[in-house]
C-alpha cells in the first residue's frame, strides 16, 4: 500500500505542533500594498523564485494571482523582476501561509491553489514542520471554491506518500491522481520552475498531485 511505510513510521514519532504564537508576532509584508482581505483567482504557496507565479501572470492577464512567500529575501526579489515584465494581476504577502490564510484570504475565492516543491523535511524530527499536514490542507480548502483544485509537487517519494494519507482523512477533497501523475501536463498552467528542470536533467522522478475540492 502506498501509504503503509510512511504511516506506520510517522505513528511511533512524538507529534509537535506549528508555533503559531511565535510565528503570529512577526510583520507581515505586502506587495504592491496591505489588503485585508484578498479574493483571487490563483493562490501559489511557496513561489521560491517566481518562475511559476511570474509566467502564469504573463500567460493569464485576466486572472488575479496572489502568493505567500514565507522567505523575506525570496519576497523582496520578487518584486523587481514583477514590475521589470510590467504585470500589474499579482499580490506577494511575505509570511507564514498558517497564519495569512485565514486572516487575507477570502473564503472560497481560490479557483486554484498551488503548494510546489515544499520543504520536505526529510528528518523524523522536523516532520511537524511540514507544511501539507492535515491542520493546513483544512486552511487552505477553505479558501478554495467548490469544484475548484489544489495540485501539488515534490520530488521526494516519502514527502508525497506523506501528503496523499492526510488528504484521504479529508472527506471535501478528492483525489484525482491514481494517487499520482508523473506528467505535469495534468497540472492546470503549469510552467516548470528552473529548479525542476535541472532536477529533471538529473533523471530525478516528480510526483504531481491534483485534488478536488468537492463540497
Amino acid at each position: 500500500m502506498y501509504i503503509g511505510a510512511s504511516q506506520n513510521l510517522l505513528m511511533t514519532i512524538k507529534i509537535r505542533q506549528f508555533p503559531y504564537e511565535h510565528e503570529s508576532r512577526k510583520e507581515i509584508h505586502f506587495y504592491p500594498e496591505k489588503r485585508e482581505k484578498i479574493s483571487t483567482d490563483i493562490l501559489e504557496i511557496g513561489p521560491g523564485r517566481g518562475d511559476f507565479l511570474l509566467a502564469t501572470a504573463e500567460n493569464h492577464p485576466d486572472k488575479s494571482l496572489t502568493a505567500i512567500e514565507l522567505g523575506k529575501k525570496r519576497h523582496f526579489k520578487m518584486i523587481p523582476r514583477i514590475e521589470k515584465k510590467g504585470l500589474t494581476n499579482i499580490t506577494l504577502i511575505q509570511g507564514d501561509a498558517r497564519i495569512i490564510l485565514p486572516q487575507f484570504i477570502e473564503t472560497e475565492s481560490v479557483t486554484r491553489a498551488y503548494v510546489l516543491f515544499p520543504d520536505p523535511w526529510p528528518k523524523n524530527r522536523h516532520i511537524y514542520l511540514r507544511l501539507m499536514s492535515i491542520d493546513f490542507i483544512k486552511l487552505l480548502i477553505k479558501v478554495i471554491k467548490p469544484g475548484g483544485h489544489l495540485f501539488c509537487a515534490t520530488d521526494y517519494w516519502p514527502y508525497a506518500e506523506w501528503v496523499i494519507s492526510n488528504v484521504l482523512k479529508i472527506d471535501s477533497l478528492k483525489i484525482e491522481g491514481k494517487p499520482f501523475f508523473t506528467s505535469m501536463d495534468q497540472v492546470d498552467f503549469y510552467q516548470p520552475s528552473f529548479f525542476e528542470k535541472k532536477w529533471r536533467g538529473e533523471g530525478r522522478a516528480i510526483y504531481y498531485m491534483r485534488f478536488l475540492k468537492t463540497e
